[in-house]
Formats: structure tokens, sequence, C-alpha cells
């Protein structure tokens, strides 16, 4: 099917200058000729301008048609490249390294949670003035406490029950205040020597007074 002619401005102008000849072939005047091809141009123009309307949609539908003959083109190519492909092996490794995602996630996640839960439990066998943090811990039910929904809760509920008990109250307590001066191999206290001169003195005072 061959194409529609197209009518441009200049086949219109070339229309229009053959309708003048001929119509001052006819003895029109100027005004006469410029009258009715006003009135050829009311009816043509409306057509022209719907022509080139189509053929504008035309140009876009022939862009749009290429452009997927393209892609569909490409397509086959792609297709064509994996046709001798291990589906199955291709599908089983994305299957693995998607579970291997998963079980690193895991992982990351449940250090993430041990290192809260044991930073959680040392602040609170530090606010039990507990005086030994890994024995206390050896009491302790880790597992379940770890389980728990409300572990800052259930931990000081089961330090508390430490501290109450008999065979465990003697971990928890204030630190045992250090002995002043310095400590001799026997176990004994040495005064310091600010403690020596001031016991001389006294000795002194206490001659003398008699």
């Amino acid at each position: 099917m061959g194409d529609s002619p197209t009518l441009n401005k200049s086949s219109l102008k070339e229309i229009e200058v053959m309708k003048r000849e001929e119509l001052e072939a006819l003895g029109m005047t100027k005004e006469q000729i410029d009258k009715v091809l006003d009135m050829h141009h009311a009816e043509l123009d409306p057509v022209h301008k719907d022509l080139e309307t189509a053929q504008a949609d035309l140009t876009a539908e022939k862009t749009i048609t290429a452009t997927q003959e393209t892609t569909i083109k490409d397509l086959k190519k792609d297709l064509e490249e994996f046709k001798d492909a291990d589906v199955s092996g291709m599908k089983q490794k994305i299957e693995d390294l998607e579970k291997d995602i998963k079980t690193k996630d895991a992982t990351h996640q449940q250090e993430i949670a041990d290192r809260d839960f044991n930073d959680l439990l040392k602040e609170s066998i530090a606010s039990a003035n507990g005086k030994n943090a890994k024995a206390i811990t050896a009491l302790l039910d880790v597992d379940v406490l770890k389980a728990s929904k409300n572990q800052k809760e259930d931990i000081a509920a089961a330090i508390k029950t430490l501290t109450e008990a008999e065979d465990s109250k003697m971990l928890f307590g204030e630190p045992e205040p250090k002995p002043a001066g310095k400590v001799d191999l026997i176990g004994g206290v040495k005064k310091t020597p600010d403690e020596g001169v001031s016991s001389l003195m006294d000795a002194l005072k206490e001659k003398y007074k008699q």
C-alpha cells in the first residue's frame, strides 16, 4: 500500500497560484479572486491540520514500534545466550545465597542481643553491689533471663533473690575498706611515717608531763 499524498504549504501555494490564474482567465477582479480563495482556504485548512496531526501520530507510532522491535530483538538475544544454562543449578545457587544471608543476619542479630544482655547483667550486678560478677552470673539461669521479654526487671528480681539467700548473700555488699598504712609479710599493718612521728611526739609529751 502506497503512502497518501502529503499536502504541505508548498503544494497549497501551487494550487492557489493555479486557481488564481484560472480565475484571472475568467476575467474576475482581484477582489473577487481573493474572496473565492478565502472560501477555498476556509474549507481546505482544517483538512490540512487534520492531515498534519495524523502524520505526527503515525510518526510517533512508528517510533514506538521501532523501539518495541529493538526490545524484542534484545530479549531474544538474551534468551539465546541462556538457552543452554543450567536453570535448576542457578536457582539452587540463588536459594543457597539467600539462606546464607538470612543465617548471617540472624547470627549478627543474636550477637547484638547477647552484647546488650551482658551489658545489662553487668550493670544490674554492679547496682546490687555484687563483689564477684562471674560467680554471681554462674548462679543465675542465664538462658531463661535471655528469653525474657522483660529482661531488666527479671534480672533485677533474680539478683535480689541471690542477695537474700544465705548461701549467696555474701557475694553482695559494700567493698571492705582497705587498711591504712603498709601491710607486712605476716599480715600486720605498719604505720606510715606520719603516724610514726605523731606517736613519738605523743610519747615525749606523756614523758615530760610527769
